[in-house]
């Protein structure tokens, strides 16, 4: 009996040890993290109402919600003369409608990306309520895409308007400059927009990026697309399932183009005195027959030398006349008067002359061949000088080559004489330094001059480089198309071709890596891209791009075909 004693309380022992450690704490671990959105129990009225008599209605969910940016994101179609009310009551969404509504009528509330839950943040995306104040529901839809008109890129968030032919003092074209729209829609993510709940009639189809809130194209600056025809809805069927895709191949997509129109006036957009010296004027296009006439000196002397841009539409004035350090301009163009302008250079002075400011009153000079590596199949080594030269003397400068020391050929690469080309026999796979003794050039201003230029570069070898050959198929495409190279970010613009017919493009000597193929159909033939006009019914000029982007890699040649 003892003995069964012992064990048994050997056994509670070793059991309340165990136990022990089994209860050891632990961090909860708290489950997976929600990401599901807020789930709709019930509408009052329920959604898809007919005959709706009410002031507003709700919206029951399964869990607590938040609101974001109501006041962007909610909006009804046909749009109201005022802002629908919104308000949370519990796990309810109540919306208040503060307009009359027409009779008969179908009413489309979207709420976008507005509904979240309030824990996560999770999203209930483009949940619609419907409704109609007649006897049915229209059933009807339009889908499209909106892409910007100069890069095809996907526009979101953009109003997409459809405009009944309804108003008996305005023309039908001139609705979406004067009257808001019957129904609205927005673009997604991917620049997609869909109708739905439209009546069987036909409409004008516009986009318009708004800036005012008023849904009317009457600001300059808005962004606007349309399209060239009257649209028709259709009707979409719908799975018997909410929980499965609607099908939208096969239906009609209408394509837009978001551009912004330019104003035909010619203004000065820019007027500044950036360096003692030189002034900026600043065109919104090309300037023609330019004349400048100042108003605070004496013009019968020469007083400034123009540098043109290469798209005409900004000047430089560089002054000859030193002691100017003020200028009131009349700026005529065309023969009309654009304005006055006053520019006025102000100096920052300190007690004593700081390195960059000697540094400043220096000559400079920017060598296109620096870098890594000099292109030397694409042309010479051009400087360009910081201002525009009134003293020269090309004979003194060198050109070295390891042990080799020449005179080489130099020649002005512009009438301004800012920009000056070094021309010789380049050899591949060599360093090179242009040795400019001090003081060779001096600038028309003040003389400055320059201390002694080391400019060293190093050219590259064929085998370096990849050539391109694009066999364009214009058959099907008559007119004139500018084709451009660029990178895959579309910020530097390599090459460009005008061509009017089906030919082989050559891009010889390109840096290996990958570009895209853009061209532009130039339907004017000024050669440059132009945008559109809703009132003189002019689309923007279309782009195309190729159909991936095309990868030149060393020493190697390759061939694309475009059709």
């Amino acid at each position: 009996m003892r003995q069964l004693n012992i064990l048994l309380n050997l056994t509670l022992i070793v059991a309340g040890i165990f136990l022990t450690h089994c209860a050891k704490p632990v961090s909860p671990t708290g489950g997976p993290k929600d990401v599901t959105p807020p789930a709709v129990l019930a509408c009052s009225p329920e959604n898809f109402s007919t005959n709706f008599k009410g002031n507003g209605f709700r919206v029951d969910f399964g869990e607590f919600i938040n609101l974001k940016n109501p006041a962007t994101e909610i909006f009804s179609s046909p749009p109201l003369k005022s802002p629908l009310i919104t308000r949370l009551r519990g796990k309810s969404l109540i919306v208040r409608i503060a307009d009359t509504l027409a009779p008969k009528t179908t009413y489309s509330v979207t709420f976008g990306n507005s509904i979240a839950d309030l824990t996560e943040g999770n999203i209930l995306r483009n949940f619609n309520y419907v409704f109609s104040t007649g006897d049915f529901v229209d059933t009807l839809s339009l889908m499209g895409n909106l892409e910007n008109a100069f890069n095809l890129a996907p526009q979101k968030d953009v109003f997409v308007e459809l405009y009944i032919n309804n108003n008996d003092t305005l023309p039908f074209d001139s609705l979406p400059l004067k009257v808001r729209p019957y129904y609205i829609t927005k673009t997604n993510d991917n620049g997609k927009f869909m109708f739905h709940n439209l009546q069987d009639k036909q409409f004008r189809l516009f986009a318009l990026a708004d800036q005012n809130g008023d849904l009317i194209f009457n600001q300059p600056s808005e962004k606007i697309a349309f399209f060239d025809s009257l649209v028709r809805p259709y009707y979409i069927l719908r799975p018997a399932s909410d929980t499965l895709k609607t099908d939208t191949s096969g239906y009609p997509s209408y394509p837009l183009f978001l551009f912004e129109e330019i104003d035909s006036t010619q203004r000065i957009v820019k007027a500044t005195y950036p360096i003692e010296g030189m002034a900026l004027l600043t065109f919104r296009f090309p300037v023609k027959d330019l004349r400048l006439v100042p108003l605070n000196f004496d013009s019968a002397s020469p007083w400034h030398i123009e540098e043109a841009s290469r798209q005409q539409d900004s000047i430089r004035l560089w002054l000859t006349k030193t002691e100017v350090d003020t200028l009131v301009l009349k700026v005529i163009s065309n023969g009309r008067v654009l304005d006055t302008v006053r520019l006025e250079y102000t100096r920052k002075e300190s007690g004593k002359k700081s390195a960059a400011k000697k540094d400043q009153d220096k000559l400079g000079v920017i060598n296109s061949a620096a870098g890594f590596g000099f292109n030397q199949f694409k042309g010479n080594p051009v400087l360009t000088f910081s201002y525009p030269l009134s003293r020269w003397d090309f004979s003194k400068i060198l050109l070295i080559k390891e042990k080799d020391t020449v005179h080489p050929e130099i020649e002005f690469a512009d009438s301004l004489k800012r920009r000056v080309t070094v021309i010789h026999k380049w050899e591949e796979s060599k360093s090179y330094r242009i040795l400019i003794p001090d003081s060779v050039f001096a600038g028309i201003y003040k003389n400055r001059s320059h201390d002694t230029l080391r400019l060293d570069f190093r050219t590259k070898s064929e085998k370096d480089f990849g050539n391109l050959i694009v066999a364009m198929n214009m058959e099907n495409r008559p007119g004139q198309y500018i084709v451009q190279l660029m990178n895959e970010k579309e910020t530097v613009l390599y090459e460009e071709k005008v061509i009017t017919g089906s030919c082989k493009i050559h891009y010889d000597y390109m840096p290996p890596g990958k570009y895209k193929l853009k061209a532009i159909f130039d339907r004017n033939r000024n050669n440059r891209w132009d945008t559109g006009n809703y009132r003189l019914k002019i689309q923007p000029e279309p782009v195309m791009y190729f159909k991936s982007p095309v990868e030149i890699r060393a020493n190697w040649d390759v061939e694309e075909t475009w059709d």
